[in-house]
């Protein structure tokens, strides 16, 4: 089990390490040209631009550059932006929960609806319920999370106006405000992504149920309930912790149309924002968060998965 989690954690931070490289030297590329261009202006002078690039230390070589940068990251500093002037860690302690709470409540819709309904269509695979519940999931999947989002917004302006506040209420000022601002952006992003933990918990289910433990505990006189959820579901669940923590990692890097639909000042949105004002310094710690949290997902749930199958872990 040591090496097990040894070896998942390890293999992790050398992904990181590697996408620290790919977003340091892509981030300079999205800004086009010297960042001191941009923050000089067009009519700067040569000099001006010259002691800018000294000031900022682009005119040191990209490779100490990016080591300067990774160990300042490492003791928690990202930097200041040249363009707004504001600390990164403040903008990133600002977006980060907002990221984080859409596409955890997100995952929550698109579980609460998929893994029921997954459950259902294996127990009656190839059936008439089966097709009826997969056809209409399936054509879910195919409308974009800002589609549903905006078609939320207009039922919710028009029917529903006590349940929607389209002004952003962080959770610590009032809770249910909050959840007022969060409840639908994560139902336009969730109810698409829902078909997706259907078809991952019927494949699932549908291979477990033919297993021979599972026919011996009817035969034992389980009831049907116990058998599917408390066996047969349990059984099922590693490929489907699996596929949640990856999409948990999607979604976070997902949100950029529906934040800025919703203008939920978060890390999708903030990323366009310094897309479009050049800001290399939070582009790269955005954009690092993004990578570490999908990392993290998907971590926490290769390390969860070995406590429901124990053949992992003697591996």
């Amino acid at each position: 089990m040591t090496k097990y989690i040894l070896n998942r954690v390890l293999g992790s931070l050398g992904v990181l390490l590697v996408l620290s490289i790919l977003i340091f030297f892509a981030g300079r590329g999205l800004v086009g040209g010297s960042p001191a261009n941009v923050i000089a202006g067009s009519q700067a002078t040569p000099e001006r631009i010259l002691e800018i690039e000294k000031e900022l230390g682009l005119d040191r070589p990209i490779v100490v550059q990016y080591l300067d940068w990774l160990w300042n990251v490492l003791r928690g500093d990202f930097g200041t932006s040249p363009i707004s002037g504001l600390k990164t860690t403040a903008v990133l302690q600002q977006q980060i929960p907002v990221s984080f709470e859409l596409a955890a409540l997100s995952l929550l819709v698109a579980i609460v609806i998929g893994v029921p309904l997954g459950v259902i269509a294996a127990k009656r695979a190839g059936s008439a319920i089966d097709v009826t519940i997969r056809v209409p999931m399936i054509l879910l999947f195919a409308i974009p999370g800002f589609i549903t989002g905006t078609i939320a917004i207009i039922l919710a302006t028009n029917f529903l106006t006590n349940l929607y506040s389209p002004t952003y209420i962080r959770f610590e000022q009032s809770p249910i405000g909050n959840l007022q601002t969060m409840i639908l952006p994560a139902i336009g992003v969730g109810i698409p992504t829902a078909p997706l933990i259907m078809q991952m918990t019927r494949a699932s289910m549908i291979e477990v149920l033919q297993q021979p433990f599972v026919a011996s505990a009817r035969v034992n006189g389980l009831s049907d309930r116990l058998v599917t959820y408390g066996y047969a579901l349990r059984a099922a669940l590693p490929p489907i912790l699996t596929f949640v923590g990856f999409t948990f990692g999607s979604l976070i890097g997902g949100l950029l149309i529906v934040e800025q639909i919703f203008s939920l000042p978060g890390l999708g949105r903030g990323i366009l924002q310094s897309i479009g004002t050049r800001d290399f310094v939070q582009l790269n710690a955005q954009a690092l968060v993004l990578a570490s949290a999908f990392i993290l997902a998907n971590l926490v749930v290769d390390l969860l998965v070995p406590a429901l199958d124990r053949r992992i872990a003697r591996k």
